[in-house]
């Protein structure tokens, strides 16, 4: 919003406050009158003889009008009717005025006080109330009630009249018209432009003299033209009235007639020019009340009626950056499993369930900021509470979305992990960020709970984040992310049978980082399955050379896929058509899935196709998650690996190794071959001997190596005339 000038400053203070300076303008005038009567000073309501006198009468009425138009916004009630006593009391002396053909002149001299001043003039004529005199007050008491009636635009159109009465008044005196004079005293006329000046502004805001105190373009140019009209038109009321001595005007009617057309003139000019400021003003109004239901809906969310993100952000922000942050709390609230129910019973369910999630979030919060932040997501800022304040409220909200939901005629349950951040407990942290944190540690820890943040959290978080966008780059570039491959060896004639390719990352700043940690951030993220992609070509890169090489003789590439893979593509029919690329046959791959994969059927069905292809499928750390025993006949399967506990639990206790004989008898009677993982030590390799294990995978035989460290390794097992056990041990 632009500044404005000084002056148009100072003509809006005077609007402002004419209502107040106008009345008591207009009473002290009337009440000198009226002590002059009673002080015979002449002087007060006649300045010379030739100049029309102020009835007593007409004195009474300037101090009712005044005292009327005193402004009685918060006082008692008893002042407002008052007030409107007064100026209907001295509009019904008027109308008496006007009515005196009918009632006769006896009643108002009886009423008249200091009548024998008033009869006994030097001139022998008595002073009398004057037509223009009696409308100029009329108009003026008229246009106070039209704005009781709420009628601003009636209102200012009657105080516009009594102006024109004054300005002929004015023009009678420029003129000299000594018989005319516009029929009103010099002290009449004071008094009554103090008044009118009252009853136009009391409504400045309304109607059409709006545009001269709004605060925009338009109100500031009504200002300017006003300004800079006044006295262009009162230099024409000069003039005019200057010609008034010019042949053929000679005549009292004449000059009359001229008096009346000249103020006509300058109210009409006043008039055209508030009334087209009203309608650019009016224009701009709805411009403003627009932009205003744009900024609304900004910042308000269309659905559930909270505020929006942008708008909860601008709470948290102070507007001045030196201004010190208050104490305050940001609960951060993600619903569980919201998603699913959206997803299963439309988004109509939807919809209804989060404008009553609303609702409820409102009842918690009380007079706190309550905002949807995101689809399933919601916040209350809490100026002014205590952490233990802001934590009670959290477990508050936690138990009123505990509530089941009656949506139609069916009850859904949801629940909600609540993060809590509180400007005491993290003062050098984000609120925002800091409650995002520590919800995403309630949704870990299986929701439905509140969490208080602590500092532990935002670092984990925020390097949770850096590694996901780190892992966007590593993607990008082929030095970052590889595999490394560890021998599997056959037991019976311990030869090597195949190789497990193992990713890594060699991080630029970070070094190696562990595959548990950055496969979890790709599982979570999506980006599982580009890098499937990507190791995928890199193992079938690498089984290329290596059967160019050796032939019949390479190894087997046992490949680990993720079960979010299959879920997010068709990974098998990706794998097929890099093997047809590279010239190479199904069987040259092993797909290794971890258990999980077999609690879905799209991704049982998927591994069924890949045996059916060609592929040997395996199950990978076998005996943990979601281990069944019963499930195993039904699965595409043509090994099993067992987990490293199994063979730790063996060494340790007899009960550990009767259980891995047992559950290598059973994979034998179900066709399936077994491989030990994590086989470390002698006694381990001889304990899984002894159970009947097929093959073996550990750092007894060899760690993960690179490529070309595999192809040295292979090189020395094959010239040399030791197994591969006493080679490396």
């Amino acid at each position: 919003m632009q500044s404005e000038s000084v002056p148009a400053l100072t003509v809006r203070w005077l609007i402002t406050r004419s209502r107040i300076m106008g009345a008591i303008g207009g009473a002290i005038v009337g009440a000198l009158v009226l002590l002059g009567y009673a002080l015979h000073i002449d002087w007060t309501w006649r300045l010379s003889p030739g100049v029309p006198a102020t009835h007593p009468l007409t004195a009474i009425c300037l101090v009712l009008l005044g005292l009327g138009f005193l402004p009685t916004r918060g006082r008692p009630r008893r002042m407002r009717v008052l007030a409107r006593l007064a100026v209907l009391t001295a509009l019904t002396i008027l109308l008496l005025r006007f009515a005196r053909p009918l009632i006769g002149t006896t009643f108002l001299t009886d009423i008249t006080p200091f009548g024998h001043i008033v009869a006994e003039q030097p001139s022998g004529s008595p002073i009398k109330v004057g037509t223009n005199a009696a409308r100029v007050l009329t108009a003026i008491a008229v246009s106070e009630i039209l704005r009781w009636l709420r009628w601003p635009a009636a209102s200012q159109a009657a105080a516009f009249g009594a102006i024109g009465l004054v300005i002929v008044a004015l023009v009678g005196y420029i003129d000299g018209v000594s018989t005319f004079r516009g029929g009103l005293a010099p002290q009449t006329v004071l008094a009554a432009s103090f008044l009118v000046i009252a009853t136009l502004f009391a409504t400045p805001r309304h109607g059409f003299l709006r545009p001269l105190v709004a605060d925009s373009e338009p109100g500031r140019l009504a200002r300017i033209l006003l300004g800079c009209a006044t006295p262009l038109l009162v230099l024409i009321g000069w003039v005019m009235s200057r010609s008034m001595h010019f042949h053929g005007l000679s005549s009292v009617e004449a000059q009359t007639s001229l008096s009346y057309q000249t103020a006509a003139v300058i109210i009409l000019t006043w008039v055209l020019v508030t009334v087209a400021s009203t309608r650019a003003e009016r224009i701009d109004r709805r411009r403003r009340r627009a932009e205003a239901s744009v900024l609304a809906a900004a910042s308000t969310d269309a659905l559930t009626g909270l505020l929006s993100r942008d708008r909860m952000e601008q709470l948290r922000t102070p507007r001045d950056s030196d201004q010190r942050p208050p104490i305050a709390a940001t609960l951060f609230i993600d619903l569980d499993r919201f998603r699913a129910v959206n997803e299963a019973f439309g988004h109509r369910i939807g919809d209804d369930m989060l404008v009553e999630v609303a609702r409820r979030l409102r009842t918690v919060a009380g007079p706190h900021a309550v905002g949807r932040v995101g689809g399933d997501e919601f916040a209350i800022y809490c100026v002014g509470v205590s952490p233990r304040e802001a934590e009670d409220m959290a477990v508050a909200v936690t138990a009123a979305l505990g509530i089941p939901f009656k949506i139609g005629e069916r009850r859904f349950h949801l629940t909600a992990s609540v993060g809590v951040a509180h400007s005491e407990t993290a003062p050098e942290a984000d609120l925002r960020q800091a409650a995002d944190s520590a919800m995403h540690v309630a949704k870990r820890r299986g929701g439905n709970q509140a969490m208080p943040f602590v500092s532990l959290m935002h670092s984990e978080r925020r390097s949770q984040i850096e590694l996901e966008q780190d892992l966007y780059e590593a993607l990008n570039h082929q030095d970052e992310l590889s595999l490394v491959y560890q021998p599997i060896i056959r037991l019976s004639d311990r030869r090597l049978v195949a190789v497990e390719a193992l990713a890594r990352w060699m991080h630029p700043q970070m070094g190696a980082i562990p595959p548990n940690r950055f496969i979890q951030v790709a599982e979570t993220t999506g980006l599982i399955v580009p890098l499937g992609l990507k190791l995928m070509a890199a193992a079938v890169r690498q089984a290329a050379l290596w059967r160019v090489r050796d032939h019949e003789d390479a190894p087997v590439i046992n490949l680990n896929i993720s079960p979010v893979q299959f879920a997010s593509g068709d990974v098998i029919s990706d794998l097929v058509r890099m093997l047809w690329q590279a010239d190479l046959p199904t069987s040259a791959m092993c797909i290794e899935v971890t258990e999980g994969a077999f609690t879905d059927e799209d991704a049982i069905r998927a591994l069924r196709e890949a045996r059916q292809a060609g592929f040997t499928v395996a199950m990978d750390d076998f005996g943990v998650g979601y281990s069944s025993l019963s499930q195993l006949p039904r699965l595409p399967l043509a090994s099993v690996k067992l987990d490293r506990s199994f063979v730790l639990d063996a060494t340790a206790s007899s009960g550990g190794a009767t259980m891995l004989t047992a559950i290598v008898q059973l994979a034998h009677g179900l066709g399936l071959k077994v491989v030990a993982e994590g086989v470390e030590k002698a006694e381990q390799l001889a304990l899984v001997t002894r159970a009947g294990c097929d093959s073996v995978q550990g750092f007894i035989f060899a760690r993960p190596m690179r490529p070309e460290e595999f192809d040295t390794w292979l090189a020395e097992i094959k010239h040399s005339a030791k197994n591969p056990v006493e080679t490396t041990s």
